[in-house]
């Protein structure tokens, strides 16, 4: 294991995290969603488009880049998104009676997650076309 790789993706890790504390506690702090985890769930979705499209702009411009893409999609968007936050806010509804926000929450994770990496590719397949 190469130690600059292990420094390089811990300086994304420190960035993506701070970021995700801020925008998810702002959203939280200006949404009307109650006890459903839009703050989560926001940061989610942009890190998963972010993911998507950081990693395709890389494969179609700069492939021999790849310290650079690790800081930004292992480091930064890594240290954005959460799985375990999802997981344990997921849970936390169930276990108040929320059962139908629980759902909800699993459903829009997965598909706007998955939604928001496909659409990041497609955005950096248009932006590198028009680069070359």
């Amino acid at each position: 294991m190469d130690l600059l790789n292990v420094v390089i993706v811990g300086a994304g890790g420190f960035l993506g995290a701070a970021g995700r504390y801020l925008c998810s506690g702002l959203i939280n702090q200006r949404s009307n969603a109650g006890v459903f985890p839009l703050g989560t769930l926001a940061v989610n979705i942009l890190g998963a488009f972010l993911i998507g499209f950081l990693s395709e702009l890389f494969a179609q411009c700069m492939p021999e880049r790849k310290r650079l893409l690790l800081f930004f999609t292992t480091g930064i968007t890594g240290g954005f998104t959460t799985f375990s936050t999802f997981s344990l806010e997921t849970m936390g509804l169930f276990e108040q009676g929320h059962h139908g926000l629980g759902v909800l929450n699993i459903l829009l994770s997965v598909l706007c997650c998955l939604a928001g990496v496909v659409i990041g590719k497609l955005c950096a397949q248009k932006l590198a076309g028009t680069l070359h």
